[in-house]
């Protein structure tokens, strides 16, 4: 016979039954849940590493690239010496050069570890700030500094250099990849060519102004991202 007494225990049984359970549960819950904020924080770092390692391997393109501007430039100085002297007979030294003033550059970024990020979601970066410079850069200023150097590219390399340099050589110049090979020696013995090298050379020294000041500005862009993402991972190793 079920006494008022014998109730009483049995209640404060059940009862102690359900706050295990639920304590079990909540313990369950915060396990499960430090073990998901692990997991997003080593992933995190993951892909915090692999946007800050894309960064430094755009800045060495750039340097690579600045090197080829240098020797363009000073291929072009030649170049322009060279029409100063009065000279018509060229050789293998003016060819060389005349390949090098016509060396052609592509500004580019490497953004697939950003789309890796915005693939997974770019939520997994905590700090709201630099979710937001990460996504300006990847989004607007590289973006913004390829299309600016593609532009001067297309106007001066694909729509002039072809024209100024088949002036010059007799259309003796083989296109291939948009870039231009010289197959012969060239005699500055007309009017023409010479207006044709000139006009040349001080497009390419446009060009030149222009690439400095957009790789220039991308540099800016990729030392303005690092410093954080640096500084954050810091933080992550702890």
């Amino acid at each position: 016979m079920l006494t008022e007494n014998n109730f009483s225990k049995y209640l404060i049984y059940a009862i102690g039954e359900i706050i295990l359970v639920v304590i079990g549960i909540l313990i369950a819950l915060q396990i499960n849940t430090q073990n998901e904020y692990r997991k997003d924080r080593i992933y995190e770092k993951q892909a915090l590493k692999e946007i800050y390692t894309s960064l430094k391997g755009d800045a060495g393109f750039n340097k690579e690239i600045t090197t080829n501007i240098k020797r363009r430039d000073s291929a072009i100085t030649y170049i322009l010496s060279f029409l100063n002297s009065g000279k018509i007979e060229t050789d293998s030294i003016f060819a060389h050069n005349l390949k090098e003033s016509c060396l052609d550059n592509k500004i580019n970024f490497d953004n697939g570890a950003y789309e890796t990020l915005k693939s997974k979601g770019l939520q997994y970066v905590r700090n709201d700030s630099l979710r937001s410079l990460i996504v300006r850069t990847y989004e607007l200023a590289f973006p913004r500094t390829v299309f600016f150097g593609d532009e001067k590219r297309s106007d001066f390399v694909y729509e002039k250099k072809d024209v100024l340099l088949e002036i010059l050589l007799d259309l003796d110049v083989v296109p291939e990849d948009k870039n231009f090979l010289i197959t012969e020696s060239i005699t500055l013995n007309t009017t023409e060519k010479v207006t044709a090298l000139k006009r040349l050379m001080y497009q390419q020294i446009e060009l030149s102004m222009r690439y400095k000041e957009l790789l220039d500005r991308q540099l800016i862009y990729i030392n303005k991202l690092l410093l954080p993402i640096g500084k954050e991972l810091e933080k992550l190793e702890r």
